[in-house]
């Protein structure tokens, strides 16, 4: 049984690792950042495939030529993160296009529906990481590690005291 209790000792802290690395990226979100998982290469360098990328809800006047900005394209209303290279004041409207892409995107984006300026920070890897650790197999795994590590911590052996010493 001690051994037990060792191994699920050892394997408990790389989850906690892991947990704690899930609140460092999640901490921008308490700013009003939302993250995002780069899917395409259509913004590399700046944001490499596997990335994660925040953006935050910004007025029309605040975004300029220049900026990236993440917003929902198509009837799927999916997100893509793509650079601002004409802003059109009158009809609020933005030409964007991707940093590795040769042309222009040949649809203005309306500003309704801009989700916000994509922040300079970028993770790289991160998104991987992210992705794989949503998945109800990994969660679960994590989760029966830390309930059986609880509850082996808590288990006394029988006929033996708390503290695995002999009886005098």
């Amino acid at each position: 049984m001690k051994y037990i209790k060792t191994l699920f000792s050892i394997l408990s802290w790389p989850v906690y690792l892991v947990i704690i690395a899930y609140l460092l990226i999640a901490a921008p979100m308490a700013l009003g950042y939302r993250p995002v998982v780069v899917l395409s290469g259509s913004m590399e360098p700046t944001f490499p495939v596997g990335s994660i990328i925040y953006y935050k809800a910004a007025p029309f006047d605040s975004i300029e030529v220049g900026d990236a900005i993440t917003f929902h394209a198509g009837d799927g209303g999916s997100l893509v993160t793509h650079r601002v290279v004409e802003k059109q004041e009158i009809s609020q409207n933005f030409v964007t296009k991707g940093d590795a892409n040769e042309t222009a995107d040949p649809n203005p984006v309306a500003y309704g529906d801009v989700a916000g300026k994509t922040w300079s920070l970028c993770i790289p890897y991160a998104g991987y990481f992210v992705t794989y650790g949503k998945q109800p197999p990994v969660i679960g795994v994590m989760a029966a590690i830390l309930i059986l590590g609880i509850l082996l911590d808590n288990v006394k052996t029988k006929g033996r005291p708390e503290n695995d010493e002999e009886p005098k």
